[in-house]
């Protein structure tokens, strides 16, 4: 493989479209400086894919397209193409002809080609992994790039290595090995979630499908039984209306005859009543007469007794009232005495307290004015007595405080003195190495902020990988559940779907007639109506036996469709023809909370089926609870049915159904409806996820490539500026920490000499404080004493005048206060004593005026009593009298009573005897009537069994068969809610399982066959470094020694047990010198140690094509030739393309063109190597 051509068009300099061939062999590039020729090579590591527009020599995108000159406008796209011999296949494409093309808009947009045709950065690196050809590679060396191989980091040293071993194919292939391991560790993950919930649902699904399909087992088991068991009870009932009718007729005849009987009995009876009745009114006249009297005589009776008491009463009453008048004449005479006796007394004490009262006034005044001089005395002599004795400790503490703070102020003097000198020489080095720490830090600072600048890009492209590397799996992940999940949910609506095309869960009747290709079927009732979920119950509740009934067009097409039934003996079905059916629609006009409305009116359907809602639903009115539609029924707000949001139903004649079913077939369809529409719901949701999931993940990849490719070019910049700021730290942490050194030592003695300076003046102070205090304290002192005697001789005067005067009076001022209490308590006893005089004499009059009403009271009840006695008398005489003729009446009642009894007897006999009858005979007609119900209810069961397959029951065994029909209910009961749809719900997860199943296996061993894949590729690439590093060195000490006459050179592997942070170093010995850093030799000796490190790879492994430029810049002559032949000597395998300027390097070549500008308008030119001579003649003649 070699390079055949470079194509270049709108690149820098490279304004018109060039097509430069290369030959095999050595070609130069020659030209003059500014002319273009490093353009050249710029295009092609531009080509390779190199992102950092630093490294060929741009600021940004833009400044790679050609920007015009004079009378040339600019570019508007740069475009740069290599044509690559590939016979030999050395390149992993089947073309003998490979062209790269790289090509930027001036919108900064990038595009990639292979051969024509749109690729990805990332496919042409891959291409050229291994070949030593790349951005990277050491087959393009740029100018200056020759140094800064020598001044390469340990890893750019080790990636070279690698690049020569062959290995960075494999490292990709590494990477792509672990991205798939942990991709496949995810799928793992999830699979396995899937498997386990997959699991879990079977496991419950598998419960529940065998508990449906004994459900089904025993529903099927106890419909034939039950069929048979009514079939035999329909026989049995039939049998025993016939015997029960004729029962019926004897019984009727019998009763006939007993009410014929009856009937005369009762007609006599009537007549004796109508007898006795007027004796009864006879007797009531004379009755209701003596009762009169009886009640006037009892009155006049009751009245005498009640005047007699009364006149005793009264008479009593008055005597106690003048014995009363007595005792109060005595207790006013006795008041009296004692009011004039204690007036007497108060009148003697009164003359005596007078005379009293000035002296005891004067006498309280006196002690009250001294007792108060006596007070002020004594708190005045103890307030200053207290205040000498502090002023004495006060003095005290003056004097010991003088003593003290003079030997500190000694002390202070001598330390300020010895602080001052230390604080001089501290500040003289803090000087000198603030200075030197200053110019360490502004060089750091600049380093740091280049590293900051570098770290912040490179860790914000690394925290964008990470966040887009982990969107794009979670999105990967969230894809896969949501296209699981569609899958899931599809294929249950599918077989949701299905079902209800299929029309299962309808009769068998219905299911047919659907089935069928009769036309004029317009469908089920519940298929073509719709409504809010909530009345679900009231509607299933209200009209089970409507919902499955079917829509047909007119009465010909039901008649079509229930021949079809009996022909094929299919079952049975109820039609609605739309052209027979009569809407039967109520009104309810009442408002009333909890009323939700007519059914007619919540439900919703096709204007055509109008006639089938109001003929269904027209007469149902649906309310909240069960009270509600009780209370409209009670009072007859409506005439129709009234049905619950929970299911009862109340009919227009009071009866009440309600309880709650176990899930109906009706309730199954519902339940699928509803779920039928979650589900499209769901998958639509799901779909839309799916696809915009998939676009994200897209457009995501592509940054992920775009920041991939900038991290590379950051790492290389950053290993230099480290090693540059490490150094710089070091010494500017020694120059910081002996600063810090010298400032704390300088704050420590200054600080120092400050609070020395203060203790000094504060001591000072405190001594000149303490002699004022000393000599204030004394006069106080002395001037406190004097006072203290002055006040205790006044005070002991005071108190010898109190004492005196207490004594004087004494036993005066006693009397006086006994005296004046005396007088106070006889003034209030005259008072309440006058009052109590007065109150009894008022008492005295009333009793006196209440006697003379009492002996008036007297003669006239006496009167009253005389006159009651002559009454009772003569109403007495009257009323026995009329007794007399009560008591022939009485005799005549006797006899027809007699002879009623003795009628009463044959009736209630007879009574008896045709109450018997009719009940016998009612009896016999309810026996009929439940056998006519029991009959109807048995073919109305038989008919919603007609699909069963009845059992055969023996009468004998009709008992046992019903005992076993109930328990079969009863265990059907016990089910509880039995998910019927769960036997192909399992079916199906039993079948996903298994795949999942699988498909963790399939995941498992891919895991073990792609760590296996990474442990050998691990092996393998430790291997060919290891072999590629000990040829490359010994192929260095070789170079070095025939390039750099007898100076060794060796290659070093840094931290070889970490293969993946280790790095090489390269070491150069010079003979007759020391061994010494790669830093330290000149520019000629690094330039021959870096083409001797090329020339050991070469050796090892050689480029297909190299670029070098101006790589002997800086050899002398002598070296020249030697690299030369050293070239030479490659040719045979690889081909060399030199941008130089030395002759020696141009003689050697095997082609030469050159390149030359128009500097007018900027533009790079190729021109023959005649030319080329004439032009570098015309420009060492200028010069």
């Amino acid at each position: 493989m070699y390079l055949k051509a470079v194509e270049i068009n709108g690149f820098k300099s490279f304004g018109d479209k060039v097509y430069i061939d290369f030959n095999r062999g050595i070609t130069s590039i020659v030209g003059p400086n500014g002319s273009g020729k490093s353009n050249i090579l710029d295009a092609v590591l531009w080509v390779l894919g190199e992102q950092s527009y630093k490294n060929i020599r741009a600021k940004e995108s833009q400044d790679v397209i050609f920007s015009g000159g004079k009378e040339k406008k600019p570019a508007t796209k740069a475009e740069v193409s290599l044509i690559i011999d590939n016979a030999d296949r050395y390149l992993d494409l089947d073309n003998d002809t490979v062209k790269i093309t790289r090509r930027i808009h001036i919108s900064g947009e990038n595009e990639y080609l292979i051969n024509d045709t749109k690729s990805r950065l990332k496919e042409i690196g891959t291409l050229f992994l291994d070949t030593g050809i790349g951005k990277t590679a050491y087959s393009v060396i740029g100018q200056g790039k020759v140094e800064r191989i020598i001044n390469s980091s340990p890893k750019e040293i080790k990636s070279i290595i690698e690049e020569a071993a062959g290995i960075k194919k494999l490292q990709a292939n590494r990477i792509e090995a672990q991205k798939n391991l942990a991709n496949i560790e995810i799928n793992l993950d999830k699979v396995e979630f899937i498997l386990n919930e997959t699991r879990e649902n079977k496991n419950k699904i598998e419960k529940q499908a065998e508990l449906a399909q004994k459900y089904i087992d025993l529903r099927d088991e106890k419909s034939s039984l039950a069929k048979g068991i009514y079939i035999t009870e329909l026989e049995q009932k039939e049998k025993s209306l016939s015997e029960n009718e004729d029962i019926k007729e004897k019984y009727q005849t019998e009763c006939f005859e007993l009410q014929e009987k009856l009937n005369k009995t009762l007609e006599r009876l009537n007549t004796i009543d109508l007898e006795k009745e007027e004796v009864k009114k006879e007797k009531l006249l004379i009755d209701s007469r003596n009762k009169e009297l009886r009640n006037i005589i009892s009155e006049k009776e009751k009245e005498k007794a009640v005047t007699s008491e009364r006149l005793d009463n009264v008479k009593k009453e008055k005597l106690v009232k003048e014995e009363y008048i007595l005792h109060l004449d005595n207790k006013i005479e006795k008041k009296l005495e004692e009011v004039t006796e204690s007036k007497n007394k108060k009148d003697e004490i009164s003359k005596n307290i007078v005379e009293m009262a000035t002296a005891n006034k004067e006498f309280e005044n006196k002690i009250f004015n001294l007792e108060n001089i006596k007070t002020e005395k004594s708190d005045l002599i103890e307030n200053r007595t207290k205040k000498v004795r502090d002023l004495e400790l006060e003095k005290q503490l003056a004097s010991n405080e003088i003593e003290n703070n003079e030997k500190k102020l000694k002390s202070s003097q001598d330390e300020v003195e010895n602080f001052k000198q230390e604080l001089e020489e501290a500040n003289k080095k803090l000087l000198t190495n603030n200075q030197e720490k200053d110019l360490v830090h502004s060089q750091l600072e600049a380093r740091k902020e280049e590293l900051t600048k570098t770290e912040e890009r490179n860790e914000f492209l690394v925290n964008q990988l990470s966040e887009i590397s982990k969107t794009i799996n979670k999105l990967s992940q969230d894809i896969r559940e949501f296209e699981y999940q569609e899958k899931t949910s599809s294929g249950k609506l599918e077989a949701l779907v299905r079902m209800d095309e299929n029309n299962e869960g309808f009769f068998k009747g219905v299911k047919e007639v659907l089935n069928s290709d009769i036309n004029g079927i317009d469908g089920v009732l519940i298929s073509l109506i719709s409504f809010d979920e909530k009345f679900e119950k009231a509607v299933e509740a209200a009209i089970p036996g409507n919902l499955q009934d079917i829509i047909v067009e007119d009465k010909e097409v039901a008649k079509k469709c229930i021949a079809f039934l009996n022909e094929n003996k299919l079952g049975r079905a109820s039609f609605l023809a739309l052209d027979t059916i009569k809407p039967n629609r109520r009104e309810f006009k009442a408002s009333i909370n909890g009323v939700l409305g007519l059914a007619a009116d919540l439900i919703t359907a096709d204007k055509k089926y109008q006639k089938v809602i109001d003929f269904i639903f027209g007469g149902l009115l649906i309310v909240e609870n069960i009270d509600i539609a009780t209370d409209i029924l009670n009072k007859n707000l409506f005439s129709g049915n009234i049905v619950t949001l929970t299911g009862e139903l109340v009919s227009s004649r009071g009866r009440i159904t309600g309880g709650e079913n176990q899930k109906s077939t009706i309730n199954q369809i519902f339940e699928r409806k509803k779920e039928i529409k979650i589900l499209e719901e769901k998958v639509t949701d799901l779909k839309s996820k799916i696809t915009e999931g998939s676009k994200k993940r897209e457009d995501l990849s592509i940054r992920l490539e775009n920041y991939e490719n900038e991290i590379d070019k950051i790492d290389t910049l950053e290993d230099s500026i480290r090693k540059s700021i490490d150094l710089l730290k070091k010494d500017f942490e020694s120059l910081s920490e002996k600063s810090e050194k010298i400032s704390k030592d300088i704050r420590s003695i200054s600080f120092n000499i400050e609070d020395a300076e203060k203790y000094k003046t504060s001591y000072q102070d405190r001594i000149n404080s303490s002699f004022s205090t000393i000599e204030e304290t004394e006069k106080h002192i002395a001037s406190l004493k004097k006072d203290i005697e002055t006040d205790e001789n006044l005070l002991k005067q005071t108190i010898s005048e109190i004492d005196s005067l207490n004594k004087q009076f004494s036993d005066t001022r006693i009397l006086f206060l006994n005296n004046q209490s005396t007088i106070e308590q006889l003034e209030k006893n005259i008072h309440s004593k006058e009052i109590e005089a007065i109150e009894l004499k008022e008492e005295k009059e009333k009793n006196s005026e209440f006697v003379t009403e009492l002996s008036h009271n007297i003669e006239e009840l006496e009167t009253l009593e005389e006159e009651l006695q002559s009454q009772i008398e003569e109403h007495t005489k009257i009323y026995n009298s009329e007794n007399r003729d009560i008591e022939t009446l009485n005799e005549r009642e006797q006899n027809l009573s007699n002879e009623e009894r003795e009628l009463s007897k044959d009736k209630s006999k007879l009574e008896t005897d045709s109450l018997h009858a009719n009940d016998r005979f009612e009896k016999i007609v309810e026996v009929i009537e439940k056998i006519k119900v029991d009959i109807l209810n048995i073919n109305e069961k038989l008919n919603e069994l007609v699909e069963t397959t009845a059992q055969v029951i023996e009468v004998e065994k009709l008992k046992s068969s019903k005992e076993r029909l109930r328990s079969l209910e009863n265990k059907i009961n016990n089910f509880g809610d039995v998910n019927l749809l769960a036997i192909n719900e399992f079916k199906e997860l039993k079948e996903r399982y298994d795949y999942l199943a699988r498909e963790r296996d399939d995941v498992v061993k891919s895991r073990k066959q792609v760590m296996d894949l990474i442990q050998e590729i691990d092996e393998r690439i430790h291997e060919d470094f290891h072999t590629t590093y000990q040829n490359i060195n010994e192929n260095f000490n070789k170079m070095c020694d025939e390039t750099i006459r007898n100076t060794e050179g060796r290659l070093n592997i840094i931290n070889p047990e970490d293969f993946e942070n280790c790095g090489i170093e390269i070491f150069v010995k010079f003979k007759n010198k020391k061994k010494q850093p790669l830093s330290l030799l000149s520019g000629g000796e690094k330039s021959m140690v870096a083409i001797a490190f090329i020339m050991a790879i070469f050796m090892y492994k050689p480029s297909p094509f190299t670029f070098l430029d101006e790589i002997e810049a800086a050899l002398d002559e002598k070296n020249t030739k030697n690299l030369l032949g050293k070239l030479r000597d490659f040719t045979d395998k690889s081909q060399f393309i030199l941008i130089t300027h030395n002759k020696e390097t141009m003689k050697e070549s095997d082609s030469i063109f050159g390149v030359t500008m128009n500097k007018e308008i900027g533009i790079s030119k190729i021109v023959s190597p005649d030319k080329i001579t004439k032009i570098l003649s015309e420009n060492k003649e200028n010069n």
